[in-house]
């Protein structure tokens, strides 16, 4: 694979007008991002729950946010948070700055797209105690890596929910 130079490099930072980040901002965007869901999902208690108040007053009875251990086995993570996590190691499997460059050209990577095609159907059968929406199933299972465009599944109508937020927060990171 060819090298791209710094000052290149250089160059694409001062034209985004952004800088990279570092893996010590990866990991903590992360690991903050995990905490919060888990937080929020609260063992499938707190994730429907459509009262804020009564979240609130749940958050005061157990002694305010501040006396929370979001630990194993009472705050684990939802659905959500590991299909991030599977996005963001299908990523890092070899995305290089060529590659960059060839998204920021309009090229594609199709060897990436399917690794984190492989990655969600793996994620997948880590769904015990968690609660993948409907969207998330249907979308999953459409999903054919290693075939032709095996990445890619029709669009859905009826697809509810922030899942696709959610999920991609580390492709802004990378």
């Amino acid at each position: 694979m060819k090298r791209v130079s710094a000052s290149f490099t250089t160059e694409i930072s001062l034209l985004c007008n952004c800088r990279f980040a570092t893996v010590e901002h990866y990991t903590a965007a992360m690991v903050l991002s995990g905490a919060g869901d888990a937080l929020g999902y609260r063992n499938q208690l707190w994730e429907y729950n459509e009262s804020g108040p009564a979240i609130h007053r749940e958050l005061q009875e157990l002694g305010g946010l501040k006396n929370i251990k979001v630990e194993l086995p009472d705050w684990p993570v939802s659905d959500d948070t590991v299909l991030h996590l599977a996005t963001a190691e299908g990523l890092a499997t070899g995305l290089q700055i060529e590659q960059i460059v060839s998204v920021l050209t309009g090229k594609t990577g199709e060897e990436l797209l399917h690794e984190v095609a492989a990655r969600y159907v793996e994620a997948m059968k880590d769904m015990d105690g968690r609660k993948p929406g409907p969207s998330s199933i249907l979308g999953v299972s459409q999903l054919k890596p290693g075939e032709e465009e095996g990445y890619r599944v029709p669009y859905n109508p009826d697809g509810t929910g922030c899942g696709a937020a959610m999920r991609s927060m580390c492709i802004g990171l990378k």
